[in-house]
């Protein structure tokens, strides 16, 4: 007699999150080689990624300013992924493994893939779909040169609420989009003089902290357009409060130009608090030593 095989149970889905608790995982690029979105030379040329003035460069940026504004925050309820290469020096990977372990401290609060060359936003949708396998996640771009205000993810999450009670049927409307829009210019070039300076700056929907919550891991935050998804899908724009930083220097993905628009900014006690790597007398504030 042949025996039917009995039907299996469907995989039971996970429940349902508020937003307000969704996870958030922080998105990092470290001198990845595959196709990214950058329009830079070295994002095309290996032995210019790799070079080792370039590497050392990025590495003191990554170490004084991501991390330390990572390790700043008032909420520390977030992952961090750092996307790096596979063929990186094995004398940088050290370090960049070496700097995030010193950071995070908890080996489960951040994770280093190093990854052959492939589109980016693959690399991303294989960790969100191995770690975060049918949820709806919050992607927050930082690239390795920029920082986030202490309360940014603090922040965020109030803003989770505040669109779920706006519209609650907003799962069924992902993609969503948080953008903020005003930050500070942290000018590092040689040629600007020497010691550091900073601007107040204002670019509607940066990629700069840029979230994204999405619950199809296919369309995340390193395969989309950022100056036209959030339009295109929706987005809550913030307009009033500075929430990062962004590192201008002679190593820079992009080309940043200082605009007339800029406006300088002195240090003073509510900017110390917010951004304290800033002003950390062994980070950015000797950088001109």
């Amino acid at each position: 007699m042949t025996e039917q095989a009995q039907p299996q149970p469907a995989a039971e889905k996970p429940a349902a999150v508020p937003l307000h608790r969704i996870p958030v995982v922080i998105v990092t690029r470290f001198s990845f080689f595959g196709k990214s979105g950058w329009k830079s030379d070295a994002s095309r040329d290996r032995a210019l990624l790799f070079q080792p003035e370039r590497l050392q460069h990025r590495l003191r940026l990554f170490s004084q300013i991501t991390l330390p504004s990572l390790a700043a925050q008032s909420r520390q309820d977030f992952h961090h992924f750092i996307l790096t290469s596979r063929d990186l020096p094995d004398p940088t990977a050290a370090a960049l493994a070496e700097a995030c372990a010193r950071s995070h401290g908890d080996a489960g609060r951040y994770s280093i893939v190093a990854a052959r060359p492939m589109p980016a936003r693959a690399a991303l949708r294989r960790f969100l779909d191995r770690r975060f396998p049918g949820q709806v996640v919050a992607q927050v771009a930082l690239d390795d040169d920029d920082g986030l205000a202490a309360d940014f993810v603090q922040d965020l999450r109030r803003q989770f609420g505040l669109i779920e009670e706006e519209t609650p049927d907003i799962s069924q409307k992902l993609p969503h989009f948080v953008s903020y829009s005003r930050g500070f210019g942290l000018m590092l070039r040689d040629a600007a003089g020497g010691a550091p300076a900073l601007f107040r700056i204002r670019y509607p929907y940066i990629n700069l902290g840029l979230t994204m919550i999405a619950g199809d891991h296919a369309k995340n935050i390193l395969a989309i357009q950022h100056k036209k998804a959030p339009r295109r899908f929706g987005a809550r724009l913030i307009g009033d409060t500075p929430m990062y930083v962004r590192g201008i220097h002679d190593f820079n993905d992009s080309r940043v130009e200082q605009s007339e628009r800029w406006v300088p900014q002195e240090g003073d006690a509510q900017l110390k608090a917010r951004f304290p790597f800033l002003f950390a007398a062994d980070g950015v504030a000797g950088w001109a030593r």
